[in-house]
């Protein structure tokens, strides 16, 4: 039952990893040559880049060779794909499933609550390790066409150490929906993974994080980098992961006993207030975008906080990353050009506001998610009851994602201008507004065709934008490689998005992001008017 609740998850994700993994190794070839002297410069330029991004990844091993170089592009971005998928199918069993009804339909049929637990997890593994077999296919499908062999060993061992790492995340998640309220689960546990990723990888230039970092499965995962020639495989950490895995899955079933039916493990004491009935007399609440906003302040709050939080993080980042640069003797004579100049906001734009871009992605995500759960519980056919138009929804749908970009946008941006102050990098006003206000047509771009998938079919909206966002994000990484044509690399939110806070907002780029969010709303509307709620 587990398995077929989750066929379009396994699908979908195996698809990701077997295109992520082939691309980025057929994309070596492209570019690394075929003397070892072409190669030993592309190792170069990868430590270089590997550099700026030390606070997402580890260091790559022998990023010459087609392992070190696909460890790093593939396999370390799978590993932060994978947690996603480990939290939202935890999530959708422990508070998705219980609110459609299919967890009590299950206990009805005599399966005890440790049974389901186990079974459902037992399911994800193995829906883990068919997805991580299929990332290992795609490398070595794409090292074949390269006319090249690489150890099986290092293969196998690569993707068990995915498929521990995904599996030990659900069961985390799961642990946590079971403590939180059905409404918080989905976001505590977000923290949660959040937290232990950042503590692991922020280990690595902020030494006083070095003494928690234990406590994070990432940084069992990262022991470990097996691809590459002398990589090496710690068996210790694999072992652990999948400790990790069976305690707090263990922790899960017991919780899950302990516990009614869409009640938290942990129960909070609601706020004492007078009730009422009568209607609210302050004239702001006539306002659907505002009551909209209202109802979701408490998710706005945690997003703005975590991106001002991460912001900071990465404005402090950006020295240590400039002097790894500046320490590169071949990057010198390039660099001390622009070293008071333009150094430090081309690593703020390729760092900070790269990770930005992925965060308003998913925050987009998020409302499409919300969208497709209103039409499936009857919300959307409340809406419509009050009466609403269909367009009327659709618009004020887009509204309300619009404005909370803007405040998430606009908070992360005031923080980074006056941290950056305080580090003694001066950034120019004008452009850093810019940026950040950039990111509101960016998440409007995924809203837009989250928006059209959720009224055309509203259960695989949420898999499909993320198909699709996945594409954009491989579209300007893989453009350069492959020379994709420029109508193609237009389709990319990322691509568009371009460097703001280094050379300005291109407006061609802003109007085209606007035009595809544009489309996208319009083309939602017709969809909407021409489809039966809940069908």
């Amino acid at each position: 039952m587990g398995l077929r609740l989750g066929r379009w998850g396994i699908a979908g994700f195996s698809m990701v990893a077997f295109v992520s993994t082939f691309v980025q190794t057929t994309g070596f070839y492209q570019i690394a040559g075929h003397t070892p002297a072409e190669r030993a410069a592309l190792g170069a330029s990868m430590s270089a880049l590997a550099a700026q991004f030390v606070a997402l990844f580890p260091p790559p091993i022998r990023p010459d060779t087609v392992g070190g170089y696909v460890e790093f592009r593939a396999f370390h971005s799978l590993a932060i794909i994978f947690a996603v998928w480990a939290l939202a199918s935890a999530t959708g069993f422990a508070r998705g499933d219980e609110e459609r009804g299919i967890v009590e339909a299950a206990l009805a049929s005599g399966t005890s609550r440790g049974a389901l637990t186990a079974s459902r997890t037992i399911a994800f593994a193995i829906a883990a390790g068919v997805a991580s077999a299929v990332a290992a296919a795609g490398f070595v499908a794409g090292v074949a066409s390269g006319h090249e062999t690489v150890a099986a060993g290092g293969v196998v061992e690569a993707g068990a150490l995915l498929a521990a790492l995904t599996v030990s995340c659900y069961a985390l998640s799961l642990l946590v929906a079971q403590l939180a309220a059905a409404r918080a689960a989905t976001a505590a546990a977000s923290a949660l993974l959040l937290g232990l990723f950042l503590v692991n990888s922020l280990s690595r230039v902020f030494a006083s994080l070095s003494t928690w970092r234990w406590a994070s499965p990432f940084r069992y995962y990262e022991l470990s980098q097996p691809l590459p020639p002398g990589g090496n495989f710690d068996p210790r950490s694999l072992l652990v992961l999948i400790g990790i895995s069976i305690l707090a899955a263990a922790a899960a079933g017991w919780a899950f006993t302990r516990r009614d039916l869409g009640a938290p493990l942990v129960h909070v004491p609601p706020l004492s207030y007078r009730s009422s009935h009568d209607a609210a007399r302050t004239p702001v609440w006539r306002i659907a975008v505002v009551r909209s906003l209202y109802v979701s302040r408490l998710g706005l709050l945690a997003w703005s906080v975590g991106m001002a939080v991460m912001a900071a993080v990465f404005v402090s980042l950006t020295r240590t990353i400039v002097q790894v640069l500046l320490s590169i003797p071949t990057l010198l004579p390039y660099l001390s050009i622009f070293v008071h100049q333009r150094l430090y906001p081309a690593v703020l734009g390729y760092t900070w506001f790269n990770v930005a871009q992925l965060m308003l992605a998913a925050f987009a995500i998020t409302y499409v998610a919300r969208w497709s759960a209103e039409d499936k519980d009857g919300r959307l056919e409340i809406f419509l009851s009050t009466p609403q138009s269909r367009a009327g929804i659709v618009v004020e749908r887009m509204a309300v994602l619009a404005a909370g970009a803007v405040l998430i946008a606009g908070v992360s941006g005031i923080v980074l201008f006056y941290v950056s102050h305080a580090q003694g990098i001066d950034l120019n006003g004008q452009r850093l507004a810019a940026a950040s206000l950039m990111l509101v047509p960016f998440a409007l771009v995924f809203a837009g065709v989250g928006s059209l998938l959720a009224a055309w079919n509203p259960r695989a909206a949420v898999g499909l934008l993320g198909g699709f966002a996945f594409a954009s994000y491989l579209d300007t990484e893989l453009a350069t490689i492959y020379k994709l044509p420029l109508w193609l690399q237009d389709l990319s939110a990322f691509k568009l998005f371009g460097t703001p806070l280094l050379n300005g907002v291109d407006g061609r780029n802003l109007a085209l992001m606007m035009l595809l969010a544009c489309a996208g709303l319009g083309s939602s509307i017709l969809a909407m008017q021409r489809r039966d709620v809940g069908a």
